[in-house]
């Protein structure tokens, strides 16, 4: 890339950070350094401390210093999480052999929300080691315990077979497996790990024992689960990562990107942060990312609390406070309450940053740099090919899933609301619906004192959804762009869901009573659920009649946008969604 492209990438990734964590058992803390020398004395490195504190404090960075850590510290963990760049010692005991605990924090950092940049400084010889070590305990789907239960056989032949006898896979290999899964593999390697194990009497698919091999070598590096990280328990986990000979070393994984470094005693500061931006521009992160993180680095850096355009105007935060309270009387639930006011406010952020001019001129001069350096890759005759060279993607990718996950972003989003509303797509396991009742009529409050029936049902309301029908991927593609179908991910399983069909252009709606006026409840890990009783005709020839009180999980919500289209044309009109205004005294 150009000059452009690295400038912006140390800008958004390595001039936006703003304070430093050193983790390292030789460090005094500064509480330690106003103790007797005899107590200093234990701390091997309190020169190379003093060195690295006073460069990061030249820099404009303020410095804080760990010795200690236990496994299980969260609290110790969390406080790194507060700091910008982690510079990580990576053996934290006293005779510098055992990474147990530099693992563990980097297994809670990569868990964590918040991005976190971490340095793992190391007088290791081999940093390939050390890289393997660390991605081997990010990878934990990778574990060799299990994988061969549901392959008889194979299972079979390797209790019986001496497997210490099998080839070691080479680092390269590993390193394949464990950023891209057994099909990243080289097909050469594949093919020496496959001829070896059927050089040894292998009985069964080499395929899945070739695989089994390299997870082997894999489990030899993890250490134990850690029970309370619950995303460890599920995978797979998405894993980049770079090591080479002369160049630099460093992995991402989720909220954590991870740049290894040896340890020297020349300007030491300049080597890490030196360190860190050749890694970066390894990473090679693409457009979107690099966007993403110059967002972030705007709602953190900005101080959107005390603009007066937007809340700290006292007279703009009393007209807030009279929506809350309003919202609060009427509706006499506050989780709802807070919701609403933070739809409004989040909103406002939303039009503020992408209004930026500063950011829009900074994303607009990455871009041309990106397309320029690019070139022919982004204008072949195939699409997808253009947006993965863009996207700094390699390898072959189905073509139907990008679409239809670019379609379920566009059109859903994650649902997250304290009670269903228009747009609520739900299941009961079996069926599919589409809530199309308006949002106003879906609110927690009592309705107005001529509803008497609905006062009367009251927490209980009564919604209007359409049945939608679950059907192929690819059909659902190719009519796309006439707005027939719903598109939704379940974890990573697609569910395409029609809409409309070609007969009927407005689905009948169906009744069901939402109990406690739609709330919904969420369960770690579960999808969103709430209780409703639905009215069912099975029969034309019978009357309708309540099926019964059951449990419905919600899959996803439409976009108000897209919500509002479905509402218009299943016959319930715009002006029936809910807009808040407010009379004069």
């Amino acid at each position: 890339m150009s000059a452009v492209y690295d400038k912006a990438v140390h800008k958004t990734f390595v001039e936006s950070l703003r304070s430093v964590f050193l983790v390292d058992d030789a460090f005094p803390r500064f509480g330690d350094m106003f103790k007797s020398e005899r107590s200093r004395r234990k701390y091997k490195e309190q020169d190379r401390a003093a060195a690295l504190y006073g460069e990061f404090r030249k820099r404009h960075l303020p410095c804080d210093i760990e010795n200690t850590f236990r496994r299980g510290d969260i609290k110790m963990v969390e406080r790194m999480r507060k700091c910008d760049l982690i510079v990580l010692d990576f053996h934290l005991d006293t005779d510098d052999t055992d990474n147990t605990k530099s693992i563990e924090i980097l297994r809670r950092l990569a868990a964590s929300r918040h991005f976190n940049t971490v340095i793992v400084y190391t007088k290791a010889e081999r940093l390939s080691d050390v890289w393997l070590d660390i991605a081997a305990n990010l990878r934990p789907d990778l574990a060799f315990e299990g994988f061969l239960d549901s392959h008889v056989g194979e299972l079979d032949w390797w209790k019986k077979s001496d497997t210490s006898k099998l080839q070691v896979p080479t680092e390269a290999a590993m390193a394949e497996f464990l950023t891209r899964g057994y099909a990243g593999v080289s097909r050469g390697a594949r093919k020496d790990i496959g001829d070896d194990i059927v050089a040894n009497g292998a009985d069964g698919d080499r395929s899945v024992l070739s695989e089994a091999l390299l997870r082997l070598h894999v489990s030899k590096r993890q250490h134990a689960p850690i029970a309370d990280l619950k995303i460890e328990l599920a995978g797979p986990h998405a894993l980049q990562g770079s090591f080479a000979k002369n160049g630099p070393h460093w992995l991402q994984c989720r909220g954590c990107f991870i740049a290894i470094v040896r340890k020297t005693d020349d300007d030491e500061v300049g080597h890490l942060m030196s360190s860190l931006d050749a890694a970066l521009l390894d990473w090679r992160p693409n457009f979107l990312q690099i966007l993403v993180s110059e967002i972030q680095n705007n709602l953190e850096l900005e101080s959107f609390a005390a603009d007066p355009r937007l809340f700290s105007d006292v007279e703009r935060q009393i007209g807030l406070s009279h929506y809350l309270l309003s919202n609060l009387k009427e509706d006499g639930d506050q989780t709802a309450t807070v919701e609403s006011v933070i739809d409004r406010m989040v909103e406002t952020l939303r039009h503020r940053i992408s209004g930026d001019e500063k950011l829009r001129t900074f994303a607009g001069d990455v871009l041309v740099d990106i397309r320029a350096d690019l070139g022919a890759a982004i204008t072949s005759p195939t699409p997808i090919a253009n947006a993965s060279a863009l996207a700094h993607a390699s390898g072959n990718f189905d073509p139907h899933r990008i679409l239809f996950l670019l379609n379920s972003f566009l059109s859903t989003e994650h649902f997250s609301r304290s009670r269903i509303t228009t747009g609520t797509v739900f299941t009961d396991g079996t069926d599919y619906w589409m809530v199309t009742s308006p949002a106003c009529d879906l609110t927690a409050r009592p309705t107005g004192a001529k509803a008497t029936w609905s006062n009367d049902l009251h927490p209980v309301k009564a919604i209007f959804a359409i049945k939608l029908k679950l059907v192929e991927v690819a059909p659902s593609l190719k009519e796309a762009t006439q707005g027939k179908h719903a598109f939704l991910v379940d974890g990573t399983k697609p569910i395409p869901l029609q809409v409309f069909d070609r007969q009927t252009s407005q689905p009948a709606p169906e009744v069901f009573f939402a109990l406690d006026a739609g709330r919904t409840r969420f369960a770690p890990g579960k999808a969103a659920t709430f209780r409703a009783i639905r009215v069912s005709r099975l029969d034309p020839k019978t009357f309708p009649k309540l099926a019964g009180q059951r449990v419905f999980s919600v899959l996803g919500q439409l976009r108000a946008n897209y919500a509002s289209r479905v509402l218009q044309q299943t016959g319930a009109h715009f002006a029936r969604i809910g807009i808040d205004f407010f009379n004069g005294v």
